[in-house]
Formats: C-alpha cells, structure tokens, sequence
C-alpha cells in the first residue's frame, strides 16, 4: 500500500510539471503575436498563374530574375538551399554547459537536434529555408499545418551557426510561431487558416520565393488573355510599376522594407498600388532618424535622407528588381552620378588618393554598412554578441 501511494505522488508531481511546462510555452506562443485577424475568402479569389508562366513573354526578365535574393528568398528545405555545414566540428551550437543543439543529417532529413546532459529532448527537420544566403538564413519546420521557426539560424559573413534573431543565446527556444505576417514579407502568398491559429496555412496554397506576381500581381487572366490575343501588346490584367505615382511605388516596397507595421488588414490583402497606410501603420516616429534601424527599415532612412526630398527618387532610381545587383558599388555610384554631376548637382569635394576614382564608389562614404541595434547574433563558438551589419539607406555625409 505505502509503494502504491509513493508512485501515485510521483506520477501526481510528474502530471503537475508536465501541465505547467505546457502552459508556459502556450502563454509564450501568445505572447509573441497579440493581435491577429480572420482571414477572408479574398485568397481564393487570387489567380496565380506562377513565375515560369511569365518566361514565355519576358524571357530576359524571368531569366535575370529569379537569380535574385528576392527571387529566392524562400523555398522548400533541401540539401542545395542550407547553406550551413552538417560535418562534425561544424555542426554544433553550445548553449551553456548542459545544453547544444547539433544540426544533423539523418537518412530521412535535416534536423535541428537539442540535447541536454548529451540525451535528446527535442528534434525538428528543416522545412522551409528563409534567406538567400547572400546574407543568412534561417529555418520553420511544419508542426502539421503550424508553423514556427527553429533556434539556429545560419549567418553568411562569418559562415557559421548562429542563434536565430530575437532568440535566446542560453537555451534553445522551438516554441516561437511564424504568422502570415512573416511570410508576407518572405513569400509571394500563404492561405492562412486562423480558425486553427495564427499561424497555421494550408500546405498546398504556399507560393515561395518573392517572385514576379508579388510586385505585378496574380497573373492567371494576364497569362490567359495574351495567350488568345497574342497581338495585343497592352499589359492586360496586370500591375506595371512604371505607370504608378511615385508614393505607389514606394509603398510597394515599404510593404517589407519599413521596419515591423501594426496591421490593420490581413497580410496578403495589400497590393502593390494600394496605399499601404490603409493596410498598417508604422511603428516608429518618423520624425526622428534616431529611431530607425539600419535593419530592416530602409524606407524611413531614404525618406529622412535630403537625396530624396531634393529630388523625385524612389527605390527603382537606385535598384532593378529584376536583376542581381548585389555588391556591385561602381554600378549604384554610375546612378548616384546621374544627379551628382558638374553640369546640374553637387559634386564631392574630398581630395581622393592617387589612383582612386570617387565615381567609382560614392557607396561606402555616402551610405556604409552600420551595425543594427536590433539585430544582433550569437556565432556558434564565438561566444559574444556580433550585430548584423547592413548598408544604411539614409544618403548623408558620414565621417
């Protein structure tokens, strides 16, 4: 009788831990994302015809760009997107001495594995690949139609692991959930289901990678129309930029490129010539440069910047979506010189040293990688904090 009630007391204390480590993570899941909206039918109404079907026409433009970091900045998790090395030595993550996590390479996946006192206690694949690489990237996993983001992320600088942004550097956190919101900014459409909650989707209706209808719109009755009538060289059914106001074409990418937004709309229902002011709001005063992020809100640092009040600039002034112009300094300075120039702007003043041409990069002077605030990383190893450096957009003179 006394060994029954000494394991009944046992299972009791084990039933009680059990229900608070439960409850724990459901406030955390919570508390990361208050607010949330029903989603509307407005979804099944979008026509998506896919990327491919745009290279019938505009063969150079598909061509160029889905060679972009737009392009891919999301897709399905396979051992030619993960960036990161699962050979032992590299593989390793050391988050105090009782616990790591081991990113391993399994015959049914790529895993992300914690361990603590060396015994497993938590194992989840690599579902989807956020990021390019260009810079890093990061990894969801599917918890049947929920999905969050796993602890380790990897960080392209430094090719190395590293915690994922905003999380913990002393435990691992799998608990953290991925909401449209996110994928908004990273895919080109989710249909999510938030009768099952705020981060749920429906698998079948995820169109990864930002691609040519994230800007110009679904394009099934484009697609459609112009394969009828062939002659007919009018954009028919589909969003050209170009024709837009100046403010339209800034609030297509200020959608993702103005720092985190207060919804007031569900994601996915803005399109680019929307005022995005009638979908969310911002977050930050955008009076005051002081408050803006090199990471993450290049809109407000361009605004703030006297480039673009003395002038009609906008993103496309400097940047072709359409194609991968990454670190390429003398071909943004070539567009910086189509102002700045001896016949109608300023032009710089600084004495260069022998053999060095200015033209050839106003960049690193005039807009230099600054390390965010906000984000800031810790590389497997390393042991201390390494900010994320990003190139500022706001155009001024640095010393």
């Amino acid at each position: 009788m006394a060994l029954r009630l000494k394991y009944s007391k046992r299972n009791a204390v084990i039933l009680i831990i059990a229900v608070v480590v439960y409850l724990f993570n459901v406030m955390c899941t919570t508390l990361s994302h208050s607010s949330h909206y029903t989603n509307d039918a407005a979804g099944d109404e979008k026509k998506f015809a896919g990327s491919a079907s745009c290279a019938g026409c505009h063969k150079d433009i598909y061509e160029s760009h889905i060679k972009t970091a737009h392009y891919n900045d999301s897709r399905p998790a396979s051992k030619e997107f993960i960036k990161g090395s699962f050979q032992n030595g590299k593989n390793k993550f050391v988050f105090n001495q009782f616990s790591n996590v081991i990113l391993e390479k399994r015959r049914n996946g790529f895993f992300q594995v914690a361990y603590i006192n060396d015994s497993e206690y938590m194992r989840q694949p690599f579902d989807i690949v956020i990021g390019s690489g260009r810079k890093g990237q990061t990894y969801l996993y599917w918890e049947d139609d929920l999905l969050f983001q796993l602890p380790i992320s990897y960080y392209t600088p430094m090719n190395s692991w590293c915690n994922s942004p905003g999380f913990p550097s002393n435990y691992p956190r799998f608990n953290r959930p991925i909401t449209a919101q996110c994928i908004e900014c990273h895919g080109t459409y989710a249909q999510a289901k938030e009768d099952v909650g705020v981060n749920a989707f429906d698998k079948s209706k995820i169109i990864y990678g930002i691609d040519c209808e994230r800007c110009h719109g679904p394009a099934a009755e484009h697609v459609t129309f112009h394969q009828e009538h062939p002659d007919d060289k009018a954009g028919r059914y589909i969003t050209n930029a170009k024709k837009l106001d100046r403010q339209a074409r800034l609030d297509g990418c200020a959608l993702c490129h103005s720092g985190f937004r207060n919804a007031i709309k569900p994601a996915f229902s803005f399109a680019v010539g929307d005022k995005l002011n009638e979908f969310s709001s911002v977050r930050y005063n955008t009076d005051s440069v002081s408050t803006l992020d090199v990471h993450g809100n290049q809109y407000g640092l361009l605004t703030a910047s006297k480039c673009f009040k003395a002038s009609q600039m906008d993103c496309s002034s400097c940047h072709d979506v359409h194609k991968n112009e990454f670190n390429s300094p003398k071909l943004f300075s070539q567009r910086c010189m189509n102002c700045h120039n001896t016949n109608n702007h300023d032009t710089c003043t600084v004495k260069p040293p022998g053999g060095l041409v200015l033209s050839d990069n106003c960049i690193d002077c005039h807009m230099p990688a600054l390390p965010s605030g906000k984000i800031k990383l810790e590389v497997a190893n390393a042991g201390k904090m390494t900010p994320d450096l990003v190139r500022t957009h706001r155009i001024a003179v640095y010393r």
